[in-house]
Protein backbone atom coordinates (compact mmCIF):
# COMPACT_ATOMS: atom_id res chain seq x y z
CA UNK A 1 0.00 0.00 0.00
CA UNK A 2 3.34 2.40 0.05
CA UNK A 3 2.26 5.39 -2.43
CA UNK A 4 -1.20 4.03 -2.92
CA UNK A 5 -4.54 5.84 -1.65
CA UNK A 6 -7.67 3.61 -1.16
CA UNK A 7 -10.86 5.87 -1.20
CA UNK A 8 -13.99 5.22 0.91
CA UNK A 9 -16.03 5.98 -1.73
CA UNK A 10 -15.80 5.01 -5.70
CA UNK A 11 -13.68 7.21 -7.79
CA UNK A 12 -16.38 9.11 -9.01
CA UNK A 13 -17.22 10.39 -6.04
CA UNK A 14 -14.16 11.39 -4.38
CA UNK A 15 -12.59 13.00 -7.11
CA UNK A 16 -14.78 14.52 -9.15
CA UNK A 17 -19.01 14.91 -8.77
CA UNK A 18 -18.22 15.16 -4.07
CA UNK A 19 -14.54 17.15 -4.95
CA UNK A 20 -14.48 21.25 -4.85
CA UNK A 21 -12.85 21.21 -8.11
CA UNK A 22 -11.62 24.85 -8.98
CA UNK A 23 -14.43 27.21 -11.09
CA UNK A 24 -17.02 24.48 -10.85
CA UNK A 25 -20.37 25.38 -9.26
CA UNK A 26 -20.86 22.28 -6.85
CA UNK A 27 -24.66 22.10 -4.30
CA UNK A 28 -23.86 22.07 -0.74
CA UNK A 29 -25.20 22.63 2.63
CA UNK A 30 -23.02 25.76 4.43
CA UNK A 31 -22.98 26.47 7.53
CA UNK A 32 -22.14 30.11 7.64
CA UNK A 33 -20.47 31.36 10.61
CA UNK A 34 -20.05 35.18 11.81
CA UNK A 35 -16.72 34.61 13.98
CA UNK A 36 -15.24 37.77 15.80
CA UNK A 37 -11.41 38.65 15.63
CA UNK A 38 -10.77 36.69 18.89
CA UNK A 39 -12.33 33.53 17.15
CA UNK A 40 -15.74 33.35 18.94
CA UNK A 41 -18.74 32.43 17.14
CA UNK A 42 -21.05 35.56 16.75
CA UNK A 43 -23.45 33.67 14.26
CA UNK A 44 -24.77 30.61 12.78
CA UNK A 45 -27.20 30.15 9.98
CA UNK A 46 -27.44 27.22 7.69
CA UNK A 47 -28.18 27.32 3.89
CA UNK A 48 -28.77 25.32 1.06
CA UNK A 49 -26.29 27.22 -1.57
CA UNK A 50 -24.40 26.56 -4.52
CA UNK A 51 -20.51 26.98 -4.13
CA UNK A 52 -17.43 27.76 -6.45
CA UNK A 53 -14.00 27.36 -5.63
CA UNK A 54 -11.64 29.87 -7.13
CA UNK A 55 -8.17 28.07 -6.66
CA UNK A 56 -7.68 24.18 -5.99
CA UNK A 57 -4.96 24.46 -3.78
CA UNK A 58 -2.30 22.03 -2.48
CA UNK A 59 -1.25 23.13 1.30
CA UNK A 60 2.03 23.68 -0.07
CA UNK A 61 0.57 26.34 -2.49
CA UNK A 62 -1.45 27.84 0.24
CA UNK A 63 1.08 27.70 2.17
CA UNK A 64 3.79 29.75 -0.77
CA UNK A 65 0.56 31.93 -1.33
CA UNK A 66 0.61 32.80 2.12
CA UNK A 67 4.35 33.62 2.43
CA UNK A 68 4.53 35.76 -0.30
CA UNK A 69 4.35 39.47 0.27
CA UNK A 70 4.17 40.20 -3.16
CA UNK A 71 1.30 38.51 -3.99
CA UNK A 72 -1.93 40.34 -3.12
CA UNK A 73 -4.84 39.28 -4.82
CA UNK A 74 -8.14 37.80 -3.52
CA UNK A 75 -7.79 34.69 -2.97
CA UNK A 76 -4.52 35.12 -1.27
CA UNK A 77 -5.68 37.36 0.89
CA UNK A 78 -8.56 35.04 2.35
CA UNK A 79 -5.60 32.65 2.50
CA UNK A 80 -3.92 34.66 5.01
CA UNK A 81 -7.12 35.73 6.88
CA UNK A 82 -8.18 32.22 7.61
CA UNK A 83 -4.35 31.50 8.37
CA UNK A 84 -5.12 34.10 11.06
CA UNK A 85 -8.12 32.76 12.25
CA UNK A 86 -6.83 29.29 12.65
CA UNK A 87 -3.69 30.39 14.96
CA UNK A 88 -6.17 31.89 17.33
CA UNK A 89 -8.29 28.73 17.37
CA UNK A 90 -5.57 26.21 17.43
CA UNK A 91 -3.75 28.49 20.46
CA UNK A 92 -7.26 28.42 22.09
CA UNK A 93 -7.28 24.30 22.03
CA UNK A 94 -3.83 24.11 23.33
CA UNK A 95 -4.89 26.74 26.07
CA UNK A 96 -7.84 23.92 26.76
CA UNK A 97 -5.59 21.38 26.96
CA UNK A 98 -5.88 19.58 23.18
CA UNK A 99 -3.79 16.94 22.63
CA UNK A 100 -1.11 17.31 19.98
CA UNK A 101 -0.33 14.42 17.30
CA UNK A 102 0.55 15.84 14.49
CA UNK A 103 3.73 14.34 12.85
CA UNK A 104 5.81 14.74 9.55
CA UNK A 105 4.44 12.24 6.55
CA UNK A 106 7.12 9.95 5.65
CA UNK A 107 7.60 8.48 1.96
CA UNK A 108 9.98 5.79 1.40
CA UNK A 109 12.03 5.41 -1.36
CA UNK A 110 12.61 2.15 -3.29
CA UNK A 111 15.46 0.77 -4.95
CA UNK A 112 14.68 0.24 -8.87
CA UNK A 113 14.94 -3.61 -8.76
CA UNK A 114 14.87 -5.25 -5.54
CA UNK A 115 11.78 -2.36 -4.77
CA UNK A 116 13.37 -2.57 -1.07
CA UNK A 117 13.57 0.62 0.88
CA UNK A 118 16.31 2.26 0.37
CA UNK A 119 15.72 5.44 1.75
CA UNK A 120 13.27 7.68 3.86
CA UNK A 121 12.39 11.17 3.09
CA UNK A 122 9.70 13.07 5.76
CA UNK A 123 7.28 15.64 4.24
CA UNK A 124 7.87 19.82 5.97
CA UNK A 125 4.98 20.39 7.99
CA UNK A 126 3.35 23.53 6.99
CA UNK A 127 1.11 25.84 9.13
CA UNK A 128 -1.42 25.48 6.73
Amino acid sequence: LVDKRIDMVPELLSSNLCSLRAKEERLAMSCVWEISKRGDIVNTKFHKTIIKSKAALTYEEAQLRIDDKSKTDDVTKALRRLNRLAKILRQRRLDDGALVLASPEVKFNFGDESHDPIDLDSKELRET
